[in-house]
């Protein structure tokens, strides 16, 4: 039921005009925390999110709280704010304009990607 009203919403967005990007995201370690047994060196399989018009969505909810970064290309922190255990969604302010590289801390993995508004 929630991947109709998951999909449906999605549909819905489009169909209005939004702008919407699928955006895949690639995996490092986050040089903080050591590689230990608990955390295989594998790689792990990218993340394909959604970013429609301001709206970033997951494709599942985690159980952990996720930072999320937005990063100027010159490195610099412009927007930070983090997704809750059981949440999917997150608006990002619509000041935001040209291109960051988003990253989201996921346990001991660093999640990036490149964003355009």
């Amino acid at each position: 039921m929630k991947k109709l009203s998951f999909l449906a919403a999605a549909l819905l967005a489009v169909a209005l005009g939004g702008k919407a990007e699928k955006v895949t995201m690639v995996a490092s370690n986050r040089p903080e925390i050591k590689l230990t047994p608990q955390y295989p060196k594998a790689p792990m399989r990218p993340l394909a999110i959604d970013l429609t018009d301001y709206t970033l969505t997951v494709p599942y909810a985690f159980e952990d709280i996720v930072p999320v970064e937005l990063m100027a290309a010159d490195g610099e922190t412009v927007y930070t704010d983090c997704l809750y255990p059981g949440e999917t969604t997150l608006t990002l302010p619509e000041s935001l304009s040209g291109s960051y590289t988003l990253c989201l801390g996921i346990g001991s993995l660093c999640y990036i990607g490149n964003v355009e508004f």
